[in-house]
């Protein structure tokens, strides 16, 4: 018997699943009860989870149980903009059927991106989906750790007062795999033998940072993407949105060790050590170089400022009185000290967050086309609103971009993403190309800011 669920190592993958949104009770915290929205996927795999094989057709059929509607995004998935509309809305009692071929192993996720995205998406409603590569097999174990936090109330219902001023949402318990600690299910590894650890965050604002004592990480994937150089680090940091594959090897023949991010509200994994194992050298197979290299402009096509401020009795997504947009470099829509409106009395007010100086649905496209690398840069002049900084997940729907720079220095590494941090007055630049025309999401990762405006569309024609 698995010990694990989530120890996906025996599971094999499949070409057609049904899938049903449903309503349920979730023990999140031992025996008390929580009323949560959730996938379910045929084939036996926990969490709603889809696994799959790269390079073979798929189809899933998405059925909605429950009574709202909703709409599917394959978050880090590059298929065509018709398999990932949000205009594709699912109503109670409907059903949605997508085709599409994957070609990149990894690690992946799929949730609601019907707006406002924070109601469902912090109700439970998102699951792992697994593009499995030949090598995976030949690991000791495959985990599948998908990250969490909950606002609940004694009781253990969910706080639906969510979101009513524009600023994040972070919970009071927080679990792995809709389990918090001490009732997380354990990670079983033997000395020399090495495992696989695939964590996703699926909070909608906190971020994680893990360790284990004793023990070193081996990444190989960011963002379901696999490095040409895997690194050893002692943590792992994600961002909402964000997913980190490493390997773990076993270093000791017994004892209990514990995953934690620090801060004792629920995300405590253990590590259980059965004795030793075989001997292991990694069975990871490291890509060839995928950089866009000298396709890459030396200066940023477009650039985009990330801000926020006050607005008195404003509602989410609407800009009040920005008339800055997307555009070139001679565009770059500022925000004033006025603007920003640090001093002014919170009474009555929101935060709206946004994209040179507009908050979408106000946000303009950027026309691009398809096949050509663009350099985009994203600065962040978010600085000290409500006393604090703010760092933006930026994600990008339908493709993987290369990171090109970090504040101005070349990142240590090449690396492909489709969800990068952008601290408080710094810059990210990004190379992208689109194979997939239509038009595409650009928006910060934190639910509450993209719900309140920072988001736009790229439109690759």
């Amino acid at each position: 018997m698995n010990e694990n669920p989530f120890n996906i190592i025996s599971y094999e993958p499949m070409s057609e699943f049904n899938i049903e949104i449903v309503r349920e009770m979730a023990e999140l915290c031992g025996t008390r009860a929580t009323a949560v929205n959730r996938y379910h996927s045929n084939g036996g795999f926990p969490g709603g989870m889809v696994i799959v094989e790269k390079d073979i057709p798929i189809a899933l059929k998405v059925k909605n149980n429950i009574d709202e509607a909703t709409t599917v995004h394959w978050h880090g998935l590059e298929v065509p903009n018709a398999q990932d509309n949000p205009d594709l809305v699912i109503l109670p009692g409907e059903q949605h059927d997508f085709r599409f071929t994957l070609s990149e192993p990894g690690s992946y996720w799929y949730h609601p991106h019907l707006p406002p995205v924070l109601p469902q998406l912090n109700s439970g409603l998102y699951a792992p989906f697994i593009v499995k590569d030949a090598y995976d097999a030949q690991y000791a174990g495959d985990y599948v750790l998908m990250l969490d936090d909950w606002s609940l109330s004694p009781d253990g219902g969910i706080d639906a007062a969510y979101s009513t001023s524009g600023m994040e949402v972070i919970g009071n318990v927080e679990t792995v795999n809709y389990k918090s600690a001490p009732h997380i299910p354990p990670i079983m590894l033997k000395a020399g033998e090495i495992i696989k650890l695939r964590f996703l965050n699926a909070s909608t604002a906190q971020t994680h940072t893990l360790s284990l004592p004793g023990h070193t990480f081996r990444v190989t994937h960011l963002d379901g993407y696999s490095l040409p150089e895997p690194f050893m680090t002692d943590s792992i940091r994600l961002a909402p949105g964000e997913r980190v594959d490493v390997e773990l090897k076993g270093a000791f023949e017994s004892g209990v060790y514990e995953i934690t991010n620090g801060r004792g509200l629920g995300i405590s994994i253990p590590v259980l050590y059965k004795g030793k194992g075989r001997g292991m050298h990694s069975p990871f197979v490291p890509p060839p170089s995928r950089s866009f290299g000298e396709a890459i402009p030396p200066h940023p096509d477009f650039k985009f400022v990330l801000n926020s401020r006050m607005a008195k009795g404003a509602s989410g997504g609407m800009n009040m009185g920005g008339t800055h947009h997307a555009g070139s470099m001679d565009d770059m829509g500022g925000m004033s000290e006025s603007d920003m409106g640090g001093t002014h009395d919170m009474k009555g007010s929101r935060v709206v967050w946004s994209i040179n100086g507009d908050s979408y649905p106000h946000t303009r496209p950027v026309v691009l086309q398809t096949g050509r690398v663009y350099r985009l840069r994203f600065k962040n002049e978010d600085m000290m609103q409500m006393e604090d900084n703010m760092t933006h997940p930026i994600h990008i729907h339908g493709a993987h971009f290369e990171v090109v720079s970090l504040n101005g220095a070349a990142p240590s590494r090449e690396m492909f993403k489709d969800t990068l941090e952008v601290a408080p007055n710094e810059y990210a630049d990004i190379a992208v190309r689109f194979s997939n025309p239509g038009q595409w999401m650009l928006h910060c990762h934190i639910i509450d800011h993209e719900d309140n405006g920072m988001m736009m569309m790229l439109d690759f024609r």
